[in-house]
């Protein structure tokens, strides 16, 4: 594959969009779970008509975020980053 064949794909997958269906598979959490944290304002979306987007760069940045703030809560219990 060329450079500009994978630069233009790296671009493509960062601007992917997922549904609720999509993004549940990729959590691997139900499809309740994500309309519901998204209707709660946990999950960064956007409602576009009735239906829900993700942004795939944006749920990758939240899972960095929230596993980060996971080992600190487990640290802040007792627990430890092992």
């Amino acid at each position: 594959m060329g450079k500009r064949t994978q630069e233009r794909d790296k671009e493509l997958s960062s601007l992917e969009v997922m549904s609720v269906r999509e993004l549940a598979e990729y959590l691997r959490i139900s499809v309740h779970t994500v309309y519901r944290l998204a209707e709660q304002g946990r999950l960064p979306g956007r409602k576009v008509g009735k239906h829900w987007r993700f942004h795939r760069d944006a749920i990758v940045a939240w899972l960095a975020t929230h596993r980060e703030e996971d080992a600190l809560y487990s640290v802040a219990s007792g627990g430890s980053f092992e």
